[in-house]
């Protein structure tokens, strides 16, 4: 039986049987990968601190039938604290379950697990950030060839005036200019900020971009937009905005 050595972080957890887990790791070697840890859930397993989301491990798997098997794993960091607030948590949730829905398994998407493990460390050391969700959103969009056109008007291609008014088409996949607003009569207005802050989550590292002073309803907007264009392009719903919209409700 081949041996496997990799790391990677757990995205998502499934029970299976009485003592068992199937766990979604994105691993930085090999993909997103689905293993077997086999009796975590009894008490006292040797595994079982190891086998939660939001930990990034070390692991060594044993080739199965089905799925490779955890035979070791190590913690290399732990994402989630104690005093993790439940906002926080569901935003951790959502980035996972993101990555999750768009990544298939096996797939290696250059970049995803960097992009991934950047974005869960922000979050556990900026508990009341909200800038990394959209961070994540776009530079996955980005990833997987997604990105919207931020830089010209996605129908005419010319670049835009300064006081010009400008929309956001998610039909489309971008910036509309006045000239060319009939388009698509659900585009929505975007501001010249709202539009500056979205080149910057596309261009930079989010340490950097978090020095940048952004006034909150710029944020809110280019979230919103963001947020609507990820929907529509991915065709995903997350069942983790779900369950933060309700608590917010």
């Amino acid at each position: 039986m081949a041996t496997i050595k990799t790391s990677g972080i757990i995205i998502r957890k499934l029970n299976l049987g009485e003592a068992d887990k199937i766990l979604t790791v994105l691993t930085r070697d090999r993909g997103k990968i689905r293993v077997l840890a086999k009796g975590v859930r009894r008490p006292k397993a040797k595994l079982s601190g190891f086998s939660d989301i939001f930990h990034y491990n070390d692991f060594i798997l044993a080739e199965g039938r089905n799925w490779d098997i955890v035979t070791s794993a190590v913690t290399i960091e732990r994402f989630l604290r104690d005093d993790t607030a439940l906002e926080q948590i569901g935003l951790m949730y959502y980035v996972c379950e993101l990555t999750d829905k768009l990544i298939e398994e096996t797939q290696t998407v250059l970049g995803s697990f960097e992009l991934l493990r950047e974005t869960l460390a922000y979050m556990k050391n900026h508990p009341g950030s909200t800038i990394a969700r959209s961070y994540f959103e776009m530079k996955l969009l980005t990833l997987l060839g997604f990105a919207p056109q931020l830089n010209r008007c996605v129908v005419g291609g010319q670049l835009f005036k300064d006081d010009e008014q400008l929309r956001f088409s998610c039909i489309l996949g971008g910036v509309v200019s006045k000239a060319h607003s009939t388009a698509d009569e659900l585009a929505r207005p975007i501001s010249v900020n709202a539009l500056k802050w979205l080149r910057l989550l596309q261009r930079y590292p989010l340490e950097g971009i978090d020095k940048i002073k952004v006034d909150d309803d710029t944020i809110k907007q280019a979230t919103s937009v963001l947020s609507d264009f990820v929907e529509y392009a991915t065709e995903v719903k997350t069942k983790s905005l779900l369950v933060m919209g309700q608590l917010e409700d």
